[in-house]
């Protein structure tokens, strides 16, 4: 982690020289300076970074560097704060304008002092060098941070097969078959998870079977890890097959060896396992000593990073291994606790508990069972039970963290803060992932100069890091949403404990909660003792069952990032409580270089006081805290990038919002926008909830935008419709838009749009309000993947001018977009459609589907619909369909389809699963 922290201070120091070189005048050869010594240490701390595990002098080396490091950054970011703020507050006159410049020029010579203090620093540590043994590792030679002990875990001998095994037969069927299938083509056949998943596992059991033997000609199993050399690899193939002696083996060139075994292979019809596998350039290595062979030949290899699979057999879909579910991880758990006897009488109490704290991850079930089944009574279970991790004996415990710390050493620096940043969020939340990675970005993680290197957005960069995180099995993916995106995401709790160890080794992070914080209750005061001391830049709150009013007494230099989550019931207000600490914060200099204040639902935060000298926020998210206004102070944040005051009371911006040029995020909750009287925001991406009437006027500005949704309410003038009209259909950089027309009661009214056509990237509509028409199928953008209309009130049938537009894969027809008594899903229409629901159409009776029609359908649900008389008889030729889903349907209805013997139930698909959800029992 040294390395990715000194390679983010590096690109942090080159950004600024590019982009902040006005305010580092007089200092910039100093900065350079600095830089180019600390882009030398980065050679240096590869060959730290496989040390550090067993020597602790090298461990306070790298401590020394990451510290000299976190220096520098706070030096520069100090000086260009106090400069910009120097300049902001008062050139009105010459006299202040002279003050202003001799103040900077003594700042000058205090931040050239310290970097001078800074680089003496560097060179005492250089110079140490030579003592800890260190030396200078090129950029492309890459090492590892693993030690002997932890490659011993994970080597794999396929003749050693685990004894006991659950939840693996239909995967081991599933595999076998896939391997028996003769194509022409050479194939991969790639198993991935997350490290103590159980992919070697599965593997043994694939290569071992019966028919697999029986199927292939020659195998061989062989144990890759991260720092494999391709010459031993191939050594070990080729003794498996070839009667060739360890000596005439060592005086072969590694090219002969690798054409030795391509040319034996060559008339095999062979399979030969490749057991943990790391990078595609592993792959990339290996790859020229496999010939296609003969028909059916193949290629398996288990790997945690999905990339490996696709790029080893872009053909083929890698087998992802799931975790155990709750059945699966007490009968597995119940095999290592008792042998022989099985469960006795009254431990099966403690199942939902244990096999939870266990997360379905194999690897934890086996070592918690080994461990338990030293407990012979109910109250050592409960004791571990209560405390699962200190109980696991130091080699156990060690073992599972290192198994899964490969995979975090394994990564390339600039993932690694992206994913101790994960535990900032508490245990088992459902991170957003909009959030994530616009929290990213404001913390600098993306920076602009790979922006500008890879000619992409930071919001792409961003997701294809997160979903870089995924395919390494490191982070769980939720939902996605109908771009095929990630919605959420989640960490397993065990790769959260390596994330929250990691992070309290490099200073990362620090969560405070009731388990940490000293209850005062002389004066409802929440303290932190340690804060005085530490020396982590970024700070999370979790509130759980705490009733105080909540204050921290202390402080830590230079924080980052402040995230607070409460997580009780109801509202718990805070009084000024919050302004009063973030103004301790400011005024002991420990919040100056704040970039992320995230205070969801923190009740009606004060901030009146201070939120103007939060200059250096990037994100301020103030959802669910129910404020009533902003100070015009907003105006002052002229860093930030996110604005989020979702679930507010605040009804009116400032103008000085204005003033913002760097704001890409903006999210309000049917907020007026006062007239801009200047600036610009030339970045702003997005703006969600906003409510325009006939005197708003910001509609004239030009914007870029991505993401709109907007309440129109009471525009009555003619000409005030065709602006907001006109303006709409000249945002052609869309790719969401919500539109919702009221009146003065808040209830839906007409939207006046001729046409969406030219928006040729929209892939998401979302239209609340009367439509004189529907749009005819040319003048939808074609683009579109997901359409909800809702309170449309069409008469007729939507469904022949819908079914016909190309690459629709979501359809919702919501409360009133349909008043007619039927519909026709006709032959060949929605040739893309995916997922359809039909929520309150009152008056709908009859609905048809003909054969060819939805060919892709998966998934459909009728909500109240009480007219609705029967399922359409066409719903049996939908033969991927997999879900059908019924909620508060009448219950006539819904019989006809609850039982094998419905009515109905001849027209389900056979593979379709029925689910009935508030029946109404009339």
């Amino acid at each position: 982690m040294a390395e990715s922290v000194v390679s983010f201070v590096v690109e942090r120091l080159g950004g600024l020289l590019i982009h902040e070189a006005v305010f580092l005048h007089g200092v910039s050869d100093q900065v350079l300076r600095m830089q180019t010594e600390m882009q030398r240490m980065k050679c240096f701390l590869k060959d730290a970074d496989a040390k550090e595990i067993t020597d602790d002098r090298v461990r306070n080396w790298v401590a020394e560097i990451r510290d000299a490091a976190y220096d520098a950054e706070d030096v520069i970011d100090t000086f260009i704060l106090e400069v910009c703020s120097r300049r902001r507050g008062g050139l009105k006159n010459v006299l202040k304008r002279y003050v202003c410049i001799f103040n900077e020029w003594i700042h000058l010579h205090k931040v050239g002092t310290k970097i001078e203090a800074i680089q003496a620093k560097i060179l005492g540590i250089t110079n140490s060098l030579q003592t800890y043994g260190i030396r200078s590792i090129d950029e492309g030679e890459g090492l590892s941070s693993t030690n002997e002990n932890q490659r011993e875990w994970r080597r794999s001998y396929p003749h050693i097969e685990e004894e006991d095994v659950i939840g693996l037969e239909k995967d081991t069927e599933a595999l076998v078959e896939v391997l028996k299938k003769e194509k022409v083509r050479f194939g991969v056949v790639s198993i991935v998870g997350m490290g103590g998943l159980g992919k070697t596992t599965l593997a043994k059991k694939v290569y071992n079977h019966d028919v697999i033997k029986c199927h292939f000609g020659c195998t061989a199993w062989v144990f890759i890890s991260q720092q494999f050399r391709r010459r031993d690899v191939i050594q070990g193939i080729l003794k498996r097959f070839v009667n060739t002696t360890n000596e005439e083996m060592e005086k072969m060139k590694e090219d002969e060896l690798v054409e030795k075994l391509y040319k034996f292979l060559q008339e095999k019809r062979y399979l030969v396992v490749l057991d943990d596998i790391w990078s595609t350039d592993a792959w990339d290595r290996l790859r020229p000593a496999f010939p296609n062979g003969k028909t059916g030949s193949k290629i398996m290899l288990t790997t945690r990073n999905k990339e490996v699979a696709v790029h080893a057999d872009p053909h083929s879909d890698p087998h992802e291994l799931r975790f155990l579910n709750e059945k699966e991880s007490w009968e597995l758990l119940c095999n290592k606790a008792f042998p022989n006897t099985g469960c006795p009488p009254g431990f099966e109490r403690f199942k939902r508990e244990i096999v939870a704290k266990c997360g379905g991850l194999p690897l934890v079930v086996v070592v918690v069972g080994g461990l338990l089944a030293k407990k012979k009574s109910l109250n050592e279970w409960e004791m571990v039970l209560n405390n699962i991790s200190p109980h696991l004996n130091k080699g156990k415990q060690e073992q599972v963290l290192g198994i899964l710390a490969l995979s975090y050493n394994d990564l390339p620096y600039h993932l690694k803060p992206c994913f101790l940043y994960l535990g900032m969020f508490p245990e088992d939340f459902s991170i957003p992932i909009r959030r994530l990675i616009r929290l990213w970005i404001a913390e600098g993680f993306v920076s602009q100069l790979q922006q500008e290197a890879r000619g992409e957005k930071m919001e792409e960069i961003a997701e294809q890091y997160l979903a870089e995180l995924i395919h390494r099995g490191m982070v769980q993916a939720g939902e996605r949403n109908y771009k095929g995106n990630y919605k959420t995401c989640r960490i397993h709790d065990l790769m959260r404990d390596l994330c929250l160890l990691k992070a309290k080794e490099e200073n990362f992070l620090e969560i405070f909660n009731q388990g940490n914080m000293v209850m005062d209750d002389s004066s409802s005061i929440v303290a932190v003792p340690s804060l005085a001391t530490a020396k982590s830049r970024r700070y999370a709150i979790h509130l759980g069952d705490v009733t105080h009013n909540t204050l921290f007494q202390h402080g830590t230099l230079n924080l980052r990032s402040l995230l607070s989550f409460d997580l009780r019931e109801g509202l718990i207000k805070p009084g000024e409580d919050m302004e009063n600490f973030l103004h301790r914060g400011i005024t002991s200099r420990c919040f100056q270089l704040l970039r992320v204040l995230d205070l969801e639902r923190v009740f009606k935060p004060s901030l009146n006081r201070v939120l103007g000298k939060l200059i250096n926020l990037r994100y301020l998210g103030l959802r669910w805290t129910f404020l009533d206004t902003l100070p015009s102070s907003l105006g002052k944040l002229k860093y930030l990038q996110t604005l989020d005051v979702k679930h507010t009371y605040v009804n009116n911006l400032p103008s000085s919002i204005w003033e913002m040029r760097y704001l890409r995020h903006l999210h309000l909750n049917n907020t007026r926008m006062e007239h801009a009287r200047g600036g610009t925001m030339q970045d702003l991406q997005t703006i969600r909830g906003v409510l325009v009437d006939e005197e708003s006027q910001f509609l004239a500005r030009p914007f870029f935008l991505r993401e709109l949704e907007l309440t129109c309410r009471s525009m009555s003038k003619e000409s005030q419709e065709a602006l907001l009209a006109q303006w709409v259909e000249k945002l052609v950089h869309l790719g969401w838009l919500k539109l919702r027309s009221t009146d003065d009661s808040g209830r839906p009214s007409t939207l006046h749009l001729e046409s969406l056509s030219a928006l040729d990237r929209l892939y998401n509509l979302y239209m609340v309000g009367k439509l004189e028409r529907l749009f005819g199928v040319h003048e939808f953008p074609q683009s579109l993947r997901r359409l909800t209309l809702s309170a449309s009130e069409l008469t007729a049938d939507p469904f022949p001018t819908l079914e016909k537009l190309p690459n629709l894969i979501t359809l919702d027809l919501f409360s009133g977009s349909y008043t007619g008594t039927s519909m026709v899903c006709s032959s060949e229409g929605f040739p893309q459609l995916q997922e359809l629901r039909l929520w309150n159409l009152q008056e709908l009776k009859e609905w048809t589907v003909e054969k060819g029609a939805m060919p892709c359908i998966r998934k459909i649900e009728i909500k109240f619909c009480n007219k609705l008389e029967m399922l359409p008889d066409g719903l049996h030729y939908l033969d991927i369909l997999c879900e059908l889903k019924l909620t508060a349907m009448p219950g006539v209805f819904t019989a006809k389809v609850e039982n094998d013997h419905g009515q109905d139930r001849y027209k389900i698909p056979p593979k379709c699963q029925v689910k009935v959800e508030n029946v109404n029992p009339n």
